[in-house]
């Protein structure tokens, strides 16, 4: 046999090989790419508590989950600005956020499609945007936390007026700095409701009453365990940590008399992204996760956490029997009063 032929058997071979190989990885790639449905979730929802609904909603409904998660320092304003990058080619589904903030304000700037979840009808209207831009589903509160061994029952402050009482020495009442946060959400709405000066008294007077303001709500609630301070203002998720670990201290809602104002209350909101790749799946993650079900596993998950369906809020031992008196203002009255609300707590804090 010659050399040249030796070659050509040798080219033969080598074309054949290279043909099957081809179609085989062609039929195993598509095998395991397009027939599995997947949704894009951009969430802010602490990872520990998103990853166990993602499982549950892919083993109900054979949908994968493709998260997002925020980083620790961006928080929800990073994933915020990366759907507003996005808008021309969106590359997420569903927007699942831990406030609601920026939700709305996202909602005005056309980034999110209408879509009504089908469980959701017994949701409340007022945690539901009327145009059916966005849902709430589990929420917290912005409570006060009390070292009960430090300050007998009948000194326990009722209401967030009470902090600004002249009985209290420096630094016995702790609260986060206002610049950010759930704190900052606690300005917008006092300002929502009471105007600039309401704002101003509330924090010149604490300030004047040399109230410790920290980093966060958990160095807050660490303060108050430690009995550094008597009293601090957080949200419901950091109490409860300490309540349920054992530490000396017990979680109230303020304003919740018939002539108060009621607690604000910061619920997770989830959207349909608009022009989203995947936006069936992302309905079905939207029903999900505003469904009874989806709310009720949330909140067993998420400490402190509890659900806007007073139904199922009962099933919450460290809950009031009665359920929560919520603050008389909107949730977009808040986000609406954050930019002006945020230039007066700059200028009081930053300068």
């Amino acid at each position: 046999m010659t050399k040249r032929t030796d070659q050509t058997k040798l080219r033969l071979y080598l074309a054949v090989f290279l043909t099957v190989a081809t179609f085989f990885a062609t039929v195993l790639t598509s095998g395991c790419s397009s027939s599995e449905p997947e949704v894009i979730v951009y969430t802010s929802v602490d990872q520990p508590f998103a990853e166990p609904v993602f499982r549950a909603f892919a083993e109900k409904t054979g949908i994968r989950v493709r998260p997002v998660f925020d980083t620790e320092a961006a928080k929800t304003v990073g994933l915020a600005n990366r759907l507003r990058a996005e808008t021309a080619a969106p590359k997420a589904d569903v927007f699942w956020s831990s406030e609601f903030s920026h939700t709305i304000r996202l909602a005005k700037e056309d980034v999110f499609a209408p879509y009504r979840p089908a469980q959701a009808e017994d949701i409340p209207a007022h945690f539901r945007d009327a145009h059916n831009l966005w849902t709430g589903s589990g929420q917290r509160a912005r409570v006060l936390i009390i070292n009960k061994d430090k300050l007998p029952p009948e000194e326990w402050p009722k209401s967030l007026a009470e902090l600004l009482a002249e009985k209290w020495q420096p630094e016995q009442i702790t609260v986060a700095r206002p610049l950010f946060g759930t704190t900052n959400t606690q300005a917008s709405a006092i300002y929502a409701r009471e105007g600039e000066q309401g704002l101003r008294n509330f924090f010149d007077s604490l300030k004047q009453g040399q109230a410790a303001f920290v980093d966060g709500n958990a160095s807050t609630r660490d303060r108050v365990v430690a009995g550094t301070s008597l009293v601090g203002l957080t949200d419901s998720d950091d109490a409860v940590v300490a309540i349920k670990r054992g530490d000396p201290v017990a979680m109230l809602f303020p304003d919740q008399g018939d002539d108060q104002s009621g607690t604000l209350l910061i619920p997770n909101t989830a959207a349909l992204v608009k022009n989203g790749p995947n936006p069936d799946q992302g309905k079905a993650f939207l029903d999900y996760i505003t469904s009874s079900e989806g709310e009720l596993m949330l909140t067993r998950l998420g400490e402190g956490f509890f659900p806007i369906r007073r139904n199922l809020a009962t099933q919450l031992d460290w809950l009031p029997k009665n359920g929560v008196r919520e603050l008389q203002v909107s949730l977009p009255e808040v986000a609406n009063a954050i930019a002006s609300a945020s230039l007066i707590i700059n200028e009081m804090f930053l300068q």
